[in-house]
């Protein structure tokens, strides 16, 4: 196999990496009923101590990100959401409101896609990409996205790919923080060989360093997941500063981008990638 074939990335890297954080404010709590009826909402302690926290981090290392936003979002943190945009970072879609996307019938599929790019719209953004919650997708929603004028999907995948012309940017479940801080991804965790118990924030950035070593190493792409509203220590903040600055540690050899720039390349470049992403089918936490 050529070097071409096996480091398929520009210039010649060895790698990609991209940076992604996902969901924002009350969503995916107001999805489930989870958030009280007479709580306001618009000032959640993620948008409004964490998010800007970890936005810092990013300037300081020089770090493009991709921020996967739910799109209820858009009318209740216009200016935060714009925000992020303006300080170079791409904003994604993350469904209407955290909602399981594989779930979706036809109506509401069709319904939650349309107002929230209406709602994109509404404050000078334009969704390239979609990440679903869940990780994976209807049979229809390739399609759908392509009316939209959407590039990409970032499933729970093992590799990049172009299937019916949207290309594949995937996460892996290991790679996010949740997989290790959440009591809810338990399963996902026993799933995948692991212990069911919580991890700690020294537990992610050693495998997370690692993971980085091992795409580095051996070629491919890796998605490493960030949320704001798991930023609930500083120890877990300093843990995101030493991953991303190993991150930078490794600009000679791999290319550090945005979803929206992957994208671009595997679609320019479709001899190099195939048009299966490997899907990840595990259930990813308890109902």
């Amino acid at each position: 196999m050529s070097t071409t074939q096996q480091f398929p990335w520009p210039h010649g890297k060895r790698a990609c990496i991209s940076l992604t954080m996902d969901n924002m404010g009350e969503a995916a709590d107001l999805n489930r009923g989870l958030w009280p009826k007479d709580k306001p909402i618009g000032s959640h302690y993620s948008v409004i101590e964490k998010l800007p926290k970890m936005l810092d981090l990013l300037d300081k290392y020089h770090i493009p990100a991709t921020y996967f936003v739910e799109g209820w979002n858009c009318p209740i943190y216009p200016d935060t959401i714009q925000h992020v945009q303006t300080r170079g970072h791409e904003i994604g879609f993350h469904a209407y409101q955290h909602e399981v996307w594989k779930n979706l019938d036809a109506e509401t599929e069709v319904g939650n896609l349309d107002k929230s790019v209406e709602n994109a719209k509404a404050i000078g953004v334009q969704y390239k990409g979609f990440r679903p919650p869940g990780g994976l997708v209807t049979d229809r929603t390739l399609n759908l996205m392509k009316e939209k004028g959407m590039t990409y999907l970032s499933p729970a995948a093992e590799r990049p790919a172009l299937a019916d012309g949207i290309a594949m940017v995937p996460f892996q479940w290991e790679s996010i923080d949740a997989y290790f801080y959440m009591a809810s991804t338990a399963a996902l965790r026993k799933g995948k060989g692991d212990t069911e118990d919580v991890l700690s924030p020294q537990v992610l950035k050693e495998r997370l360093i690692k993971r980085i070593d091992e795409v580095v190493r051996e070629g491919g792409y890796l998605a490493l997941l960030f949320h704001p509203f798991l930023q609930t220590e500083d120890e877990k903040l300093q843990v995101m500063e030493e991953v991303v600055e190993h991150i930078v540690s490794k600009q000679e050899e791999a290319w550090i981008a945005q979803c929206k720039d992957v994208a671009d390349w595997i679609r320019k470049n479709p001899e190099a990638f195939g048009n299966d992403p490997g899907w990840d089918k595990a259930e990813w936490k308890k109902n």
